[in-house]
Parts: C-alpha cells; structure tokens; sequence
C-alpha cells in the first residue's frame, strides 16, 4: 500500500508540474504587414518614402544575408521619423541586428542635436524590439498609437 500511494503522490506531483509548463504566453513575431498599420495608425507627422530594405540593412549596419523579409519607410529628411519591420533566419540575428540599430540610433542623435534639434526627443523614445526572429524599429511624433498596436 504504501508503494501505491508513492507512485501516485509521484504522479500526481509529476503531472502538476506538466500542467505549469503547458501555459505559455506567446507573442507573434512582427510581420511586414504591420508596418501598413503602423504608417496608417496616425504616430507620424509626414507621408514616409519606402526605402530598399538592402540599403537600410547598410544603414543600419545589419548583415542583410540574415533578413528574410522587410519594409523599411523614412522621412524625406524634414523630420527623424522612421519605421522598420525585418523579419531574420533566427532570433539570435534580430538580437545582433538590435544592437547594430542601436548603435545607429545613437549616431543619429548625435548628428540630429546639431541640425534638426527638435527631432532628438523622438529618437530618444524610439520604440526597438525584438519578437522572436522580428524586430520592429519606430521613430514617430506621437507613440501612443504603437503603444496601442503593441499591446
């Protein structure tokens, strides 16, 4: 009797832990059709020109062998603003690729203070994250509607 009510207690134990690790939150990777909702979402002052998602990878300092997909839109040069979907062949790569747009973010910064001062505040709240193998990069005027698309 007493083997039986350990191999249940076993069991019974073995399987509440098996029903914890079921739950998992997960969040989608962005995808290159969210960058027409975020361009219509009303987060940016100006009408933004698609930009060759080669070139931006040369911008930004990304290995473009690694992006599977994308679409890059920038300002006309008035305004900071600027907003990039780019899908990569795994999660570690839109990892390196964060930090490769970082260091651009901070760049341009640095550039922007002397010519364009009062579009640093917007490169100072730049919205960069990574989902899985995404990574999403926006540089509005006004957040709160990619706030709300995040959430």
């Amino acid at each position: 009797m007493k083997k039986f009510l350990s191999v249940f207690i076993s069991i019974l134990f073995l399987s509440s832990l098996a029903a914890c690790g079921g739950e998992t939150n997960t969040v989608k990777d962005f995808a290159v059709e969210d960058a027409g909702t975020l361009l219509e979402s009303g987060a940016f002052t100006e009408s933004l020109t698609g930009i060759d998602t080669e070139v931006a990878c040369t911008r930004y300092g990304v290995d473009s062998a690694t992006v599977t997909s994308g679409a890059v839109y920038g300002s006309t040069g008035a305004t900071a603003e600027e907003l990039a979907v780019l899908t990569f062949d795994s999660a570690a790569h839109a990892e390196d690729a964060k930090k490769a747009v970082g260091y651009w973010l901070e760049d341009q910064i640095e550039a922007m203070a002397s010519y364009l001062p009062l579009e640093v505040s917007k490169l100072e709240k730049t919205i960069l994250e990574v989902r899985g193998a995404s990574l999403l990069l926006v540089v509005a005027n006004d957040y709160s509607p990619v706030d709300d698309f995040l959430k």
